[in-house]
């Protein structure tokens, strides 16, 4: 009947175990915390499916396959714990802590497969007349009992000593990895003591225990802590006060690659150079993100500083880009003129600028209204951006004044701003019983002249231009007997001012 009851319950452990498994696995995001914990709930599960196994499979040489089978799990599951509780509280071990923590586990591991060959671990097995496999222990046994002791007791005083910290409702999820460690103990002691009637209890209580660890997993978010740090869209560095990197999550590590180098993740290079003025903005491809330094400090004693990278491309893209056309603005065209620039010298390769203003852009405004110049704007900027755009960056620099920076020479520019005006002035606009027109000019960088005088060399030949353009017009009125109206007189004005 007892062997009936604890199949039953070995089934139900497997079952909800591998569940949790699964549903850790088939997350996304992976964290150390993960990995712990889905080795940890599997070293679970070969140790139940290995005593299932052993219950209902006859023949003595099974059931030895069987105990070594289980042993893979048994062996390592406690570090495994107590891995999973140091990095579920951010505690570090280092490389050659964990080397040791698994030493044991392994060479208990090659007795236990050749317990045929010595006696080291068992010193005697045989098999009871009730199926039972019962053992005599040899000194390594007794050697890794005294090991998973030594490993429970830094496990449960690790975890004791964080519960007085921790907000009240981490204590429950402390309580649980308590009793996941204690449980499997006290139930080696009660099979050791011989009162579970050759059963081996350390099976039900490690199952216990896995059941435990897979609740809070799953109903209380034990791994959540890290994940929520992980795939956060912000940035965080927490630095103790001599600049040594306690954390960095994962957009930290794409911000800053150089976080995850072994000098910086071993604490043998300091920080600071992260609070200076150089990293209160980063460019990172299209990506900008804007540093925030606070302060922290802990219960004990520590104290540093944690630095937030927030992504700011956004805010910095509207900032950059005109409202109403959609096009980059004023602000941004003198800082992009200069890096293409900077890169034309280096490449040697051309670079022009056009500017180009609509005609008599005034008078539509004070005939037609604000509403239909706006109109007018609109379509002059998705004409140079269907035209320009794929050659370069469209800006709307001003009023009715836009620039084009071209990757390309004189000529194919003003061939391009050719194509763009014979595309806008052959646009009908329904309140405007006239085609609309603009005036551009293009100059080339010389490689020698500043961005400024570049704009102005391209600025001059646009208003020369114009002026011709207007002077035509006036000429043309003057022959056909109809005088140039004062509105338009007033628009030929105001688009050249710098000849009045």
């Amino acid at each position: 009947m007892a062997g009936v009851i604890l199949s039953a319950a070995l089934i139900i452990g497997l079952a909800l175990t591998g569940i949790t498994i699964i549903l850790i696995l088939t997350d996304q995001h992976e964290t150390s915390l993960r990995e712990y914990a889905t080795l940890g709930l599997f070293c679970s599960v070969l140790i139940m499916l290995s005593y299932y196994v052993e219950l209902h499979t006859p023949g003595f040489a099974a059931k030895i396959d069987a105990v070594k089978f289980g042993y893979i799990g048994r062996v390592f599951i406690n570090p495994m714990l107590l891995m999973l509780a140091v990095r579920h509280y951010e505690a570090k071990v280092g490389r050659l802590w964990q080397f040791l923590l698994y030493l044991i586990p392994t060479i208990t591991l090659y007795l236990v497969f050749n317990c045929e060959q010595n006696d080291l671990y068992y010193s005697d097995i045989r098999l009871g007349q009730d199926g039972l496999l019962y053992v005599l222990p040899g000194p390594a046994y007794y050697a890794y009992l005294a090991y998973n002791t030594v490993i429970a007791m830094i496990y449960i005083s690790f975890c004791l000593y964080k519960r007085a910290s921790l907000p009240q409702r981490e204590k429950k999820k402390n309580t649980i990895l308590l009793m996941a460690a204690l449980i499997p103990f006290f139930s080696l002691m009660i099979y050791l003591s011989g009162w579970s009637q050759g059963y081996d209890l350390t099976t039900v209580g490690i199952m216990i225990g896995a059941l435990l660890v897979a609740f809070a997993i799953v109903r209380l978010g034990l791994l959540n802590k890290e994940e929520m740090l992980q795939n956060m869209a912000t940035g965080l560095i927490f630095i103790d006060s001599e600049y040594r990197l306690i954390y960095a999550n994962r957009k930290a590590m794409q911000i800053i690659p150089a976080l995850g180098t072994p000098l910086v993740r071993s604490h043998r290079l300091d920080l600071k150079q992260l609070c200076s003025e150089e990293f209160a903005a980063i460019q990172v491809g299209n990506a900008s993100y804007q540093r925030k330094i606070t302060e922290w400090s802990n219960g004990e004693g520590q104290h540093g500083k944690l630095l937030t990278f927030d992504d700011i491309t956004e805010i910095r893209s509207r900032l950059n880009r005109d409202s109403m056309t959609g096009l980059l603005n004023h602000a941004s065209f003198y800082p992009m003129l200069d890096d293409a620039m900077a890169e034309s010298n280096q490449r040697e390769t051309p670079l022009t600028v056009s500017i180009a203003d609509i005609d008599s852009f005034k008078q539509v405004n004070d005939t037609y209204g604000h509403a239909n110049g706006d109109i007018v704007l609109i379509e002059m900027a998705k004409i140079l951006l269907e035209i320009c755009g794929p050659h370069g960056s469209v800006f709307r620099y001003g009023g009715e004044e836009f620039a084009v920076i071209f990757r390309g020479d004189l000529q194919f520019a003003e061939e391009t701003m050719g194509k763009a005006l014979k595309a806008f002035s052959a646009t009908e606009f329904d309140f405007i019983p006239h085609p609309v027109t603009f005036s551009y000019g293009s100059a080339e960088f010389d490689r020698l002249e500043t961005s400024v005088a570049l704009f102005e060399r391209a600025d001059q030949i646009m208003y020369q231009r114009k002026k011709a353009l207007h002077a035509k017009e006036r000429a043309a009125a003057a022959i056909s007997g109809n005088p140039i109206a004062d509105g338009a007189k007033a628009a030929v004005q105001a688009d050249t001012p710098k000849e009045d």
